[in-house]
This record gives C-alpha cells, sequence and structure tokens, in this order.
C-alpha cells in the first residue's frame, strides 16, 4: 500500500489506506485504513486498489504482532 489507496466493499469505495508496508516478520502485507463504520467489524473482507489491481483484505482486531519473537526463532 502507497498511501490514499481506495478501499472496496462490494464494489463500492469504503474508505483510504493511509500507509503500508510488508511484515516480514509476519510474512504479510500490512496496512492502515480508514473506512466506514459499517466495514470495520473484525473479519469483514474488503479489497484495496494498488497501482490497478485489486488485493483482497481483512479487517484485524488488533495489530498483528509476534510478541514472543516465535517467527524470528523459527
Amino acid at each position: 500500500v502507497l498511501g490514499n489507496n481506495p478501499i472496496f466493499k462490494d464494489g463500492k469505495v469504503v474508505g483510504r489506506a493511509t500507509g503500508g508496508e510488508f511484515g516480514f516478520r509476519l510474512d504479510k502485507s500490512i496496512a492502515l485504513a480508514m473506512v466506514k463504520p459499517d466495514c470495520s467489524n473484525v473479519g469483514d473482507k474488503l479489497q484495496v486498489d494498488i497501482l490497478g489491481e485489486m488485493y483482497d483484505a481483512t479487517v484485524l482486531d488488533e495489530s498483528p504482532y509476534d510478541s514472543e519473537n516465535n517467527l524470528l526463532r523459527a
């Protein structure tokens, strides 16, 4: 995510990503976004447009964080 990327649900824009990066320790892309309240429930399936290509996204309840460093030690 580069920032200001549109977020979609059911083909309609419901918000914008403010930024993001690839989390190498988590092996996932992570983005922070502002979305409409009715689209912000944990587990909601959304899509983000990155340079004209649509990617699936899921609303998480907390920041994905490997607090015990298990992935680092793997």
